[in-house]
């Protein structure tokens, strides 16, 4: 027989073995993501941007990542952004209004506040402050777009361009964009941790758990391969990339990825449409490469290019605001109208138009403000709340021609009987008219009774 002591430790030895065996033994379990590998090498290119022949048919196409190392070392503009000063310059007499994240570990539900860039420029370096919001006006005439964007083809699929500008220390979330990307370092540096989601569907699938919105819900600076199993496989490779100033990164189209950023920190990347990329024509023949004192600027080309019905769906929600008109079931009521259906009348409906609503509603406290419409400007949020609005639309269509159908059927039976009755009637007539008449005569008399004594009431 064992004495209590003996029974005390066996029960810790059971303990430890129940808890050693249920927890991850990778070497990444808790630590920051990606940090411990394994990791690939990622293609590297020292003598600047690739001619756009090159850059869609060898990388975009192929949705492969690159490092474009020092592609911005010759940029007349580079020393621009050394220091405040000079952006104070810029912006001494404008108002133009740019929008501020205010916490530098992204959180989706954070609050986004608006300011001028001057006030920005005063706040940033004491307090949690992170600007991302499309170029600013005034600083597009810098920015010339990268040279594997130079010719009509590549340039018909620019779509945004994005400052990324902060005191540093910041990390995103573990996300993916619909665009494919271009992230030029102006100042700082910034480590990239991507992971393939074409070799590594699997993790693909169970992290990016937030659908809406492209992102995870994984803690980054300790990842749980417990709850992420998929993650818990030394066969996961990872691209580990360091970016310093005047160093870019190609990002494909839906590649995992995650972002972290040291010192005073200023970005821009160049988002392409990833449908006008993938089926633009790129060749000898319609990409002839510009001479570059004709390079394409920021300022000289149109954008960004919206489509019609995200202009129209980006107005209708600032016309809600200004109405007054800020909550979920508002909300519903004026969209059922706009799209001339009852998104209460539908489970599917109504369910995606609630992600739609939490989109949009940022900070997730139930009510719309003009700030969370307008700070839609990142096209990951304005296309992915598009998207569920085009599901949305499916849907009622596929009711429609439903609706359609079963009317239509009973069209055809409403038919058949009238073609019946008349059918009928044609036999009547062929009979015994005068019988016929006599009865005509006697269900009038009746119908003349039923007047009459609904004249006297």
């Amino acid at each position: 027989m064992y004495n209590h002591r003996q029974l005390i430790i066996i029960y810790i030895y059971i303990f430890r073995f129940f808890v050693y065996s249920s927890t991850s033994q990778h070497q990444g379990h808790l630590k920051p993501f990606g940090s411990s590998g394994p990791f690939k090498k990622i293609d590297e290119l020292r003598d600047g941007f690739p001619d756009p022949i090159i850059f869609f048919n060898k990388y975009l196409s192929k949705s492969h990542p690159v490092l474009f190392r020092q592609a911005l070392i010759n940029d007349v503009n580079l020393s621009l952004w050394n220091k405040d000063e000079n952006l104070n310059k810029i912006f001494s007499n404008n108002n133009e209004i740019v929008h501020v994240e205010t916490r530098k570990k992204e959180s989706r539900k954070q609050d986004i506040l608006t300011m001028t860039m001057t006030e920005f420029l005063k706040r940033y370096q004491y307090e949690e402050l992170y600007l991302v919001a499309e170029v600013p006006n005034l600083l597009r005439s810098y920015f010339t777009l990268p040279t594997s964007l130079q010719c009509k083809p590549a340039i018909d699929a620019f779509q945004v361009a994005m400052l990324w500008f902060s005191s540093g220390n910041t990390s995103s979330v573990v996300h993916t964009d619909d665009y494919d990307n271009i992230n030029c370092v102006l100042q700082g540096d910034k480590q990239f941790v991507l992971l393939d989601p074409h070799a590594h569907k699997e993790v693909a699938s169970e992290i990016i758990d937030n659908y809406s919105g492209s992102y995870s819900s994984i803690d980054v600076d300790s990842v749980d391969y417990n709850k992420y199993p998929s993650l818990d496989n030394n066969n996961i490779h990872y691209y580990q990339v360091t970016l310093s100033k005047g160093d870019c990164l190609f990002i494909p189209s839906l590649w995992i990825h995650q972002v972290r950023s040291n010192n005073r920190n200023i970005a821009v990347n160049y988002w392409l449409n990833h449908k006008r990329a993938k089926n633009a024509v790129v060749n000898e023949n319609t990409c002839l490469l510009m001479n570059k004192s004709n390079f394409m600027r920021l300022d000289t080309i149109e954008w960004p290019k919206e489509e019609p019905n995200i202009e129209h769906l980006k107005n209708l929600m600032l016309d809600l605001v200004d109405e007054g008109k800020t909550n979920f079931k508002q909300w519903t009521n004026e969209f059922s109208k706009d799209l001339d259906f009852d998104l209460r009348s539908n489970v599917e409906t109504i369910t995606l138009f609630a992600e739609f609503f939490n989109i949009v509603d940022a900070n997730e406290n139930g009510f719309i403000t003009i700030n969370e419409v307008e700070s839609l400007s990142d096209y990951n949020k304005i296309t992915a709340a598009y998207d569920i609005i085009e599901d949305i639309l499916d849907i009622v269509d596929a009711n429609l021609d439903q609706t359609n159908q079963s009317n239509n059927i009973s069209i055809n039976n409403i038919d058949d009987e009238m073609y019946n009755n008349n059918h009928r009637i044609n036999e009547t007539f062929s009979g015994d008219e005068t019988g016929e008449e006599e009865e005509e005569e006697e269900g009038e008399e009746e119908d003349n009774d039923y007047i009459d004594g609904h004249d006297e009431l």
